[in-house]
């Protein structure tokens, strides 16, 4: 198999013609191109700057609270000394710790956040889980020393406040002791970011408050993606190398996170994504989702070509409709969905070389979209899908 030239894959694609031609030429300005640059990047660190915080912050104030509160309540009982221990009893021992707590706890959150988000991930992101974890602690002990350094100035800044100058100052050597509880819970807040990604984001949180634990009806949007001539690739590149290319298209997927897709299965070379309804049809984010993936992939044209001899491209069944969510399995657990809405969605997406589209989706989805200037549809008429009874009307999706 040799790799398809644009020019023949447009004759397959036709309405993405366009979109690719304008890519690779500059020349489309009205809208993929501001995909790649539309603030998506920092769209997305930011994102995921506000959900490390979010982890971050709660692991570090219910930590931080406990050891804090215990140590104060231990010097009241034991008439122990501590520095400035008189200026905080009388301060109030309750109103120092929250004050202490809070300050630590953002500071911690803050910094750790920005050293995730904004320089971790962007410049060493495909790298393995280990050594991205070894990366991650040589640059936190770092961090450490920051958050320490940065809350005994607090500390002297905040009691000379209270006491007006009388405060004793705590040296930097005097507050060491505190980075063995830091480095645990900066230890804690990693371990429960890498399980929220391992189950996509905000799904952690679902199985800790048991929202799913009972099955549930919720009405969801789907989107499976599958990649175009995948059998005759395999063929082609032979299994080791096919996997690399599915890894590098799957890394190249995260570019839909700006659009807030939810990550629901990787199968294979294909990969099933979910909004709900609310967070999908705003603005069109499930349709521009797919096509911005596709801008990141030709946006690294020259690197699929040099590497595999080939473009990767991709065609999606769309589908919109209430399903079971629920909570699955128990050596291994899952949030899952069943419903003849995913049946569906599935069934379409193997339509599109029948129909010579790129993007199906049904008559349901079309109705619902309100705004629709960005986009060329075509009503493709009444299509039977494998094991349904009655037809279903399909329509065809191209950038306008």
């Amino acid at each position: 198999m040799t790799a398809k030239r644009p020019s023949e894959r447009h004759q397959l694609y036709p309405e993405t013609a366009h979109t690719v031609e304008g890519i690779k030429h500059g020349t489309n300005t009205s809208f993929v191109p501001s995909l790649i640059m539309h603030n998506y990047t920092r769209s997305v660190r930011r994102k995921e700057f506000l959900r490390h915080f979010r982890i971050y912050f709660i692991v570090s104030a219910s930590c931080l609270a406990v050891l804090t509160f215990s140590m104060l309540h231990i010097v009241d009982l034991s008439q122990a000394q501590m520095p400035n221990s008189d200026i905080i009893m009388s301060f109030g021992r309750f109103r120092f710790g929250a004050i202490v707590v809070l300050f630590a706890s953002l500071l911690i959150s803050a910094i750790s956040s920005i050293v995730d988000a904004y320089i971790l991930r962007q410049r060493i992101y495909r790298v393995s889980l280990g050594k991205f974890l070894l990366i991650v602690f040589a640059v936190q002990s770092t961090v450490l020393l920051i958050v320490i350094g940065g809350l005994s100035g607090f500390i002297h800044r905040f009691v000379n406040l209270i006491s007006s100058g009388n405060a004793q100052e705590v040296t930097f050597s005097e507050s060491l002791p505190w980075i063995v509880p830091f480095a645990f819970i900066l230890f804690l807040g990693r371990l429960f970011i890498e399980i929220d990604r391992k189950l996509g984001p905000g799904n952690l949180w679902k199985m800790i408050s048991g929202k799913l634990y009972r099955p549930r009806e919720e009405a969801r949007i789907f989107m499976f993606i599958d990649l175009k001539d995948s059998t005759a690739i395999a063929e082609r590149l032979g299994h080791l190398k096919f996997s690399r290319l599915i890894k590098d298209c799957f890394q190249d997927l995260s570019v839909v996170d700006a659009y807030h897709a939810e990550i629901y299965q990787y199968v294979g070379d294909e990969v099933v994504m979910s909004w709900s309804p609310k967070m999908g049809l705003t603005d069109n984010r499930f349709l521009k989702a797919f096509f911005a993936f596709e801008a990141a992939l030709e946006k690294r044209r020259s690197h699929y070509e040099d590497q595999y001899g080939l473009m990767p491209y991709f065609k999606t069944g769309i589908n919109c409709g209430m399903v079971v969510a629920t909570e699955v399995g128990d050596v291994k657990r899952e949030i899952s969905y069943h419903g003849d809405t995913l049946n569906t969605a599935a069934r379409i997406q193997e339509m599109c070389n029948f129909h010579q589209a790129q993007v199906l989706m049904t008559q349901e989805m079309y109705s619902m979209m309100t705004d629709k200037h960005d986009f060329v549809f075509e009503n493709v008429g009444d299509t039977s899908l494998k094991g349904k009874e009655k037809t279903i009307q399909l329509y065809k999706v191209g950038r306008n």
